[in-house]
């Protein structure tokens, strides 16, 4: 039998021939078989060891993988931390995050600033409420809010408050889901101080005159309409006084606009002065105030009142280095049970006129005798309705003239109203009425119309540079009914727009200056071009023309009219034609007379000009000869 290595070696050394007797050959054997199964287990126990190593150096290594991404997540998880607590803090709404046992789980930066408090209270939310209330005007909106929130975590609320430092805050709650169960409610807190003053001084604007600060049309409409509600079961009488300057024109022409301002300025301080008790007074427009009194048994204290308004202006008003003198002229009106808003108004408007009439600085009451004008204008107003039916109006055009070239630039286009053949009613006798009575509407739409027929038929001989002005009521532009007007009659009767220009005046423009910049810059969007018309004749200044979008500027005759004779209308004149023209703004120039005026304002780099030096208003007839021949000069 073949026996194992070291069995042989053992015989070898220690039994030599012995090995081979029989009685040993059973030990012999069961000797080599031990060893051979000792090499067999050792075999295995170095596989074995094998195995176990190469098993702990994978668990080793994924060990080590394990620790590694632990680290990556934790970092990641600090940065998370760190971005959600920057943005936490950079947000401008403050935060606070209950659970539904109150405890709170986060919160920033901005709710301790909200709150002016040093630091978070430790405990629950209720500590932190208590502290919070101590801050607020109201405690009772918050209060209650977050009691409902913790009642019905599920349902949204919201409060608003005031702190007592007079910031206005608005408070929301939302339910917080975890895993689809409620887990507790988010507040958060908008510091809304700044949107709470735009909103009141918008809606101060909105029924205040911009220059003086006092009630405007609209306040006073909405005033005297309770004021005559409340007569009506109390029995008591409403007084209305009209208050209207004397001379203000003069003051503005002589002096100056920014001094008219402050005189007007100067007007309501000192009206406001003379107030009784339960006395609105608001600016009616230009230099007209109106008072409205309530609760009035009979005229006397509205007599006291005027009485004590024309003691007041025997004082001059102090401005700068001027002292300047006014009186005023008062309308007074009553009304009792049955009064009217728009006809107490209008009384105590033609009681003014008739104390304009006695030689001004005094006061009138409204008695029937002052019927007659309005008797005229109710003729008026009615022969209007027919002369829209009817067809009465006609345009007549006045050349534009360029004082570069003396070629015909454009023209304005200025209504007559002709009741019977051969016989023309002024403007200035049916305008006024129409803008009171709202006809203006429909006729600035007739006009609007007419103007672009004409320059649809009139496009084979137009100059390429040629523009039609025409002049918008100040009714119309505020109303915001032109732009629509003005598209409908382009695409219906296929004009182009870039060949009309509607003209404002600046009035106009100054009752309500932002909803005059969104009205021009939609006319110019249509492509049409826009003027400030009679510039000079209300009250506004140069710096605002830089907000308006506009691309003319006509200058009021009454400036023009002395330039060749004063230095100072000459100066002036200059000085708005460079402004003007800083600005990007063409300038024309109304009422040229004669020659030497053109020249004279030609000089002084005026753009365009129009007058009776060049040509009068004339019938479409007499202006498409003009057109055609480009002469002026008739």
């Amino acid at each position: 039998m073949k026996r194992h290595r070291l069995l042989t070696r053992q015989i070898k050394k220690h039994l030599g021939e012995v090995a081979n007797r029989p009685e040993l050959q059973a030990f012999l054997s069961a000797v080599n078989e031990a060893y051979e199964q000792a090499d067999r287990d050792r075999t295995l126990l170095e596989r074995s060891i094998d195995l176990s190593s190469e098993e702990l150096s994978q668990r080793y290594q994924e060990s080590q993988d394990q620790l590694h991404a632990l680290t990556n997540t934790q970092a990641a998880l600090q940065n998370s931390f760190s971005l959600l607590h920057a943005s936490l803090n950079s947000i401008h709404e403050a935060l606070l995050v209950i659970t539904l046992d109150g405890d709170i789980e986060l919160h920033n930066s901005n709710l301790l600033r909200i709150f002016e408090l040093p630091a978070m209270p430790d405990g629950n939310v209720d500590k932190l409420l208590d502290t919070m209330l101590w801050q607020l005007d109201n405690p009772e909106p918050l209060r209650l809010a977050m009691q409902a929130a913790r009642e019905q975590p599920e349902v949204e609320h919201e409060a608003e408050f005031k702190t007592s430092q007079g910031r206005f805050v608005e408070a929301y709650s939302s339910p917080r889901w975890l895993e689809q169960k409620l887990a507790g409610v988010v507040w958060s807190f908008r510091d809304v101080t700044e949107l709470k003053l735009k909103e009141e001084e918008a809606k101060h604007r909105a029924y205040h005159d911009l220059l003086t600060g006092l009630p405007n049309r609209r306040l006073l409409s909405a005033r005297l309409n309770q004021t005559l509600k409340q007569a009506q079961t109390s029995g008591e009488k409403t007084a209305l006084l009209f208050i209207d300057l004397d001379g203000f024109k003069d003051v503005n022409d002589s002096l100056g606009h920014a001094i008219g301002d402050a005189l007007l300025k100067e007007v309501a301080h000192r009206l406001e002065s003379c107030l009784p008790e339960n006395t609105l007074l608001s600016r009616h427009g230009g230099d007209e105030f109106i008072a409205l009194m309530e609760h009035q048994e009979d005229s006397q204290q509205a007599r006291k009142f005027s009485q004590a308004i024309l003691e007041a202006f025997h004082h001059p008003f102090h401005l700068g280095d001027e002292d300047v003198y006014m009186s005023a002229s008062i309308g007074i009106a009553l009304a009792g049970k049955e009064g009217d808003a728009n006809r107490l108004i209008s009384h105590a408007d033609m009681a003014m006129y008739q104390a304009k009439q006695q030689g001004k600085n005094t006061y009138e009451f409204y008695t029937p005798r002052n019927d007659s004008q309005s008797a005229h204008r109710l003729k008026i107003r009615n022969q209007l309705n027919v002369a829209l039916e009817q067809e009465e109006f006609e345009l007549f055009f006045q050349p534009k003239i360029c004082l570069e070239s003396g070629a015909i630039r454009g023209a304005e286009a200025l209504i007559r109203w002709q009741p019977e053949p051969g016989e023309f009613r002024s403007p200035v006798e049916f305008i006024p009425i129409a803008e009171e009575s709202g006809q203006i509407i429909p006729i600035s739409q007739w006009v609007i119309k007419r103007c672009c027929e004409h320059l649809k038929s009139w496009s084979d001989f137009l100059q390429n540079d040629f523009v039609l002005a025409l002049n918008i009521s100040a009714k119309h532009f505020q109303r915001g009914l032109l732009q629509e007007d003005m598209a409908n009659a382009i695409e219906r009767i296929q004009v182009d727009p870039s060949k009309l220009e509607l003209e404002v005046t600046e009035t106009a423009i100054m009752d309500d200056v932002e909803l005059a910049v969104s009205t021009l810059e939609s006319l110019q969007a249509l492509g049409i071009r826009t003027a400030i018309d009679d510039f000079g004749t209300g009250h506004s200044s140069l710096s605002y023309l830089r907000k308006l979008p506009i691309e003319i500027l006509k200058i009021d005759k009454s400036f023009i009219d002395e330039i060749l004779t004063s230095k100072e209308d000459r100066t002036l004149v200059k000085g708005i034609i460079d402004m003007v023209h800083a600005l990007g703004i063409e300038v024309v120039a109304e009422g040229v007379e004669n020659h030497q005026m053109a020249e004279l304002l030609k000089k002084m780099g005026c753009d365009q000009v129009q007058g009776y030096h060049y040509c009068k208003p004339v019938p479409e007839s007499e202006f498409i000869a003009l057109l055609k021949s480009q002469q002026c000069y008739i």
